[in-house]
């Protein structure tokens, strides 16, 4: 597949020596403090800490790997809800692929949502709906990581036992950015006065590190026009996206579980999930590639506070890492690799100018110089199975 710049398609960052710099840079750090942080964190020593992960069975890393596969393939859903028209074999190759670029490179979702904006477009959705699935999916990922430790908190002090301090102090945070968000979030949504306070104030920000708004584009413009597609898609799809995101993170936990109970980590569930979303949380404002290094470092020591075995926890810790973590890069080259060899074709149904969901028009550009063929009936008022599913 050639991707070329059309006038309805403008090519975007490029992974060039600066983002491999990055990678090198990031992954070292990550490495080295896995190296040397994560066995001083837990005050055990390598080989003791892989002594407990031989503990893995056969069986068990078969059960992990197909826990992480169910995982990615519940957030389809999240994805196909944000962008409606998207089929659920394409959201798995967006978000295998995204994970991928954000688990190799520091402060990588930047790239990650770059990829997942020309594989979009070379399926034939419109900039704007691709804009608003990616601003969406963004929020509800952020508010979901910050709500995790606030329902941990919650869990944890109704048992018996003490609450760590720094699962307190994370809840805390938590509550306070998650609220933080949420207002950010429906302020533009449903404010003038708020959305045209952000537009203005974010285009005087961005303008010295963006050539478009350097060149006269309009960023409390853009703003504005996708207000309305915001609310639109969060109100009529935000339970589809909401549930497809609680069940990746659940499951999550649940491979997360495996992971502690396989290495000997023996405590109740509910500490297990508060450590669990300290690690969410940490991936939120981590630097290094998919927080690599300072979520086990900090998962490891939120568990040990509660009372697990050191070695064990940094073993858990590190397992975890290796399944969610490693295994991302295989899985994303082979889809962008599918992505790449597969014909282009448009997809049938998206989100008109109106905020509908009607068939593709023909004639649409799509990246490479080719045109869509995709046409059809205008969409009822209640739309195919195959496109609110995102089906293929």
């Amino acid at each position: 597949m050639t991707i070329h710049a059309t006038e309805d398609y403008e090519p975007t960052r490029k992974f060039g020596w600066r983002e491999v710099l990055q990678s090198v840079v990031g992954l070292t750090i990550a490495t080295l403090l896995l190296i040397f942080v994560l066995p001083r964190v837990a005050d055990s020593s390598w080989p003791d800490i892989l002594r407990q992960m031989a503990l893995v069975g056969g069986w068990v890393a078969v059960l992990m790997v197909v826990l992480k596969l169910i995982g990615l393939y519940s957030y389809t859903f999240t994805l196909t809800g944000s962008l409606p028209g998207l089929s659920h074999r394409r959201a798995l190759l967006v978000n295998a692929s995204g994970s991928m670029i954000s688990n190799i490179m520091p402060m990588g979702g930047a790239v990650a949502v770059a990829i997942t904006y020309v594989m979009c477009r070379s399926w034939g959705f419109m900039r704007r709906n691709i804009s608003t699935s990616l601003v969406v999916t963004g929020v509800w990922n952020i508010m979901a990581r910050l709500a995790l430790p606030v329902i941990a908190i919650l869990v944890v002090i109704i048992g018996p036992m003490d609450t760590p301090a720094p699962v307190i102090l994370g809840s805390v945070i938590a509550v306070v950015a998650l609220l933080m968000v949420l207002a950010f979030f429906l302020a533009v949504i449903y404010s003038d006065k708020a959305s045209h306070l952000v537009g203005h104030s974010l285009g005087w920000v961005a303008k010295p590190f963006s050539k478009r708004l350097r060149a006269g584009a309009n960023l409390d413009s853009l703003i504005q026009d996708q207000r309305g597609r915001w609310g639109n898609v969060a109100s009529s799809n935000g339970w589809k996206m909401s549930l497809g995101l609680a069940g990746m993170l659940g499951i999550f936990f649940v491979l997360y579980l495996v992971a502690c109970h396989t290495v000997g980590v023996e405590l109740p569930i509910a500490h297990i999930f508060a450590a669990y979303a300290i690690r969410q949380l940490l991936t939120v404002v981590a630097i290094t590639p998919g927080g690599l290094g300072i979520t086990e470092a900090g998962t490891a020591a939120v568990l040990i506070a509660f009372g697990a075995d050191p070695t064990a926890a940094a073993a858990a810790a590190l397992l975890y890492a290796v399944v969610t973590h490693l295994l991302d890069v295989p899985l994303g080259a082979l889809a962008m690799l599918i992505w790449w060899l597969s014909p282009n074709r448009p997809t049938t149904y998206q989100l008109d100018s109106q905020g509908e969901l009607a068939p593709t028009p023909r004639g649409a550009a799509l990246p490479g110089g080719e045109r869509a063929e995709a046409v059809g009936d205008p969409a009822p008022s209640t739309a195919p199975d195959e496109a609110r599913n995102g089906q293929d």
